[in-house]
Parts: C-alpha cells; sequence; structure tokens
C-alpha cells in the first residue's frame, strides 16, 4: 500500500460547510467538492443528498463527528450566521453547523485538526471565524491555490524535510 492510499484510507471523508450566499456561491462550492472528489478526496456535500432519514441537523452533526477534516468555506454571510445574526429563519444549517464546528473546538481544548478555513477569494479573509483564525487557511481562487490547499488535505507539506547530514568536525588548534 503506498503511503497517499494509506493516507487517504486514513483521512475519510472531507465534510464541506459553507453558506448558501447565491446562486453563484453554491455552485461555486459544489464545483470545488466536484473537483476534490476528482481527485480522489472523499468530499460530503449537502448538495449530493436528497433528504437525509434522520433529518438534516443529525446528518450535519454525524457527517462533521466522522470526517477526518471539515472545509469551512468563509464568507461575510457565512460567519454573520455563524455569529448568530441576520433573521432567525434563515441559514438554520449554517448556524447549526457553527455550533457542531465551536463545540468540537470547544471539546478539543481550542486544538484544530479538523477545520480548514477556505476562501473563495482573498478579500474574504475577514470572514474566517475567530476560532479559525490561527489555522492556515487557503484561497481556492487559482490553481495554486486549490494545490495548495490539495496537499493540505493529503498532509503533505509544503517542501521536503531533507534529511540531517553529519555534524562537520571540529577544526583543531
Amino acid at each position: 500500500k503506498t503511503i497517499q492510499a494509506w493516507f487517504m484510507a486514513d483521512l475519510g471523508e472531507v465534510f464541506v460547510s459553507y453558506s448558501w450566499d447565491s446562486e453563484e456561491h453554491t455552485k461555486a462550492v459544489l464545483a470545488l467538492s466536484n473537483r476534490l472528489r476528482g481527485d480522489g478526496i472523499d468530499c460530503v456535500l449537502d448538495q449530493y443528498e436528497v433528504s437525509p432519514p434522520e433529518g438534516w441537523p443529525r446528518w450535519m452533526d454525524r457527517k462533521i463527528a466522522s470526517a477526518g477534516l471539515a472545509l469551512v468555506v468563509c464568507t461575510e454571510n457565512y460567519l454573520a450566521r455563524i455569529n448568530g445574526e441576520g433573521a432567525p429563519d434563515k441559514g438554520l444549517g449554517v448556524k447549526w453547523e457553527g455550533g457542531i464546528i465551536y463545540q468540537h473546538l470547544y471539546n478539543q481544548g481550542a486544538n484544530n485538526s479538523k477545520f480548514v478555513p477556505v476562501l473563495m477569494k482573498a478579500s474574504d479573509k475577514r470572514f474566517i471565524p475567530v476560532p479559525l483564525q490561527g489555522a492556515s487557511y487557503f484561497v481556492v481562487d487559482t490553481e495554486e491555490g486549490y494545490q495548495r490547499l490539495y496537499t493540505r488535505l493529503l498532509g503533505r507539506p509544503p517542501a521536503e524535510k531533507p534529511p540531517l547530514g553529519k555534524l562537520a568536525p571540529m577544526p583543531w588548534k
């Protein structure tokens, strides 16, 4: 078994949390998820579901809990809903997911090994939720940005660490 096959088996599913800001944004999130799936990442997205038998709240809770990683697609609307702002009857899915995400971070003592901030454009950086601001974030509006996210999902660092060499001998006097 290759290292990549081992890691991918270990990664499992990748949950995608986002807000339905607009039809364009929803399609962009779907396109990102589809591309990741095409590249071997098992993304879980509500758009792939019709109506989970356990209902959306339990489905979200179960999928976030079982995911190896969760992508958090940060936008102004996403942050507002996570923070409980806006109409009380709008964006209930994001509000629910936000509560689950915050609870996971709380339970882990604020250590974040699961939630990956993703930006569709660099200007959305200011909309990363506070508990995720210390994590590396990924802007996926370019091929380079997508590749950075992809290597993060695979657990590959940006540079390969060379083997440690031998210490140079001390000069004798």
